[in-house]
């Protein structure tokens, strides 16, 4: 039973996170085309494309859960903190808390309730973090 309430969060920051590589915000192809990396192999999202959770949406699924931090772990900026440039290129950034918006636990205390410490999802097969 825990497993599948684990697989059921990832999946649900799947979606969340497709959709918000989709729609609106700052990306440059508005979601209708693969994001194009720049002659550094950079996204629109200011970071490696290979690296970035919202232009391969599968990083999210593959790369598991951050149970100490209550993401799924390739949306985890404390863990890859790289990631703070990808979320501020998105627009999602809470610059009073220095945090990406959809994880400030501050502005949006409901957060805390996602939060396992210690447990992790999905397998990373590789055997390595990011």
């Amino acid at each position: 039973m825990k497993a599948k309430k684990q697989f059921v969060f990832i999946l649900a920051m799947s979606l969340i996170a497709t959709l918000a590589g989709c729609g609106g915000g700052n990306d440059s192809n508005n979601g209708t085309a693969p994001a194009k990396a720049d002659a550094n192999g950079r996204c629109p999202h200011e970071i490696k494309q290979e690296k970035c959770p919202f232009c391969t949406p599968s990083l999210i699924q593959s790369d598991g859960f951050c149970g100490a931090h209550g993401v799924a772990e390739a949306l985890c900026y404390q863990c890859r903190p790289y990631l703070k440039a990808a979320f501020r290129a998105k627009g999602d950034w809470c610059a009073e808390h220095n945090a990406p918006d959809s994880q400030c636990m501050i502005c949006h205390p409901e957060l805390k309730e996602k939060v396992r410490p210690g447990e992790h999802g999905a397998t990373n097969t590789s055997g390595t973090q990011g």
